[in-house]
């Protein structure tokens, strides 16, 4: 009981630094503070259009062992893993020049940070991503994947179940936000674990996929200061709008459209929305 009391006043004190941290923010304005990615804290960060240096890759072998068959070409896969427990996995992913058919062997959310890449799943629905780009593939899913250029990079997130139907996949544009006739109210922030610092923000959502723990679609947010205790580890772009992140360390981050964080479950996050609204696409597990 002593160590549980001991464990609540001191994230009561980090809370208390954040939300700090946080106003100096939010009075300054969004922009005061960017931060570098950050590969063994709270949250991790991804630019659209920053590739990742080659010599940050380690090599995956053929593509067949990701569930692959090439169809043309001589396509090299690498990554970057940021973040694994149990079924999940995230990270950074390169593909070179070539065309693949993918069993995807898990349920994924990505979002390409360089290069391009052309979708089409077994239903003859087609996409060509560029940086900024955002898709929801969930496992079992059958797609030609076809890389004309040198090579695309992804940040994703994904995770792998005994069995899950396929289904259509999703497809997120960087600044083609979703209308707001087909987002359904959430109630209070804090319900999703938020408390309200500052303003009254309004959450909203398109649930494209949920299974129990996990969930995916398109999240809006409008003007406010909200102090998260994130309820779940998230994978999630920017699709339009801005929001400043900062975790308990005070490490900050100004995303916009094209932007993606990881952030794990149970980490505090003050999130700032200076603008009318910011809108993601995301995929989350509870763990």
């Amino acid at each position: 009981m002593e160590l549980r009391k001991r464990n609540q006043l001191s994230r009561i004190r980090v809370a208390s630094v954040v939300i700090a941290v946080g106003c100096a923010i939010a009075v300054a304005g969004s922009g005061a503070a960017q931060a570098q990615p950050l590969h063994n804290g709270k949250m991790i960060v991804y630019r659209a259009g920053e590739k990742v240096p080659q010599s940050e890759l380690q090599d995956l072998g053929p593509p067949e062992g990701l569930g692959g068959m090439v169809l043309e070409g001589d396509p090299k896969i690498s990554a970057r893993i940021d973040y694994a427990a149990g079924n999940l996995l995230a990270g950074v992913f390169q593909a070179t020049s070539g065309t693949v058919l993918i069993h995807f062997p898990f349920t994924e959310h990505a979002t390409i940070l360089s290069g391009e890449v052309k979708l089409t799943d077994e239903w003859g629905n087609s996409a060509h991503l560029g940086e900024g780009d955002s898709y929801f593939i969930t496992q079992g899913s059958v797609i030609l994947w076809e890389v004309s250029g040198a090579f695309v990079q992804k940040t994703f997130f994904n995770r792998t179940t005994e069995a899950a139907p396929p289904a259509r996949m999703v497809i997120y544009k960087e600044r083609d936000a979703v209308a707001q006739s087909e987002l359904t109210d959430l109630g209070p922030p804090g319900d999703l674990g938020g408390t309200v610092v500052s303003g009254d923000p309004k959450i909203s959502a398109r649930i494209d996929y949920g299974d129990g723990i996990a969930t995916a679609g398109v999240f809006q947010a409008t003007r406010g200061d909200v102090l998260i205790d994130f309820p779940f580890t998230e994978h999630a772009t920017v699709i339009d709008g801005a929001v400043t992140l900062i975790d308990e360390t005070g490490q900050t981050a100004t995303l916009g459209p094209g932007d993606s964080y990881l952030i794990k479950q149970d980490s505090l996050i003050f999130w700032h929305v200076a603008r009318r609204f910011v809108q993601k696409s995301f995929f989350n597990v509870a763990e």
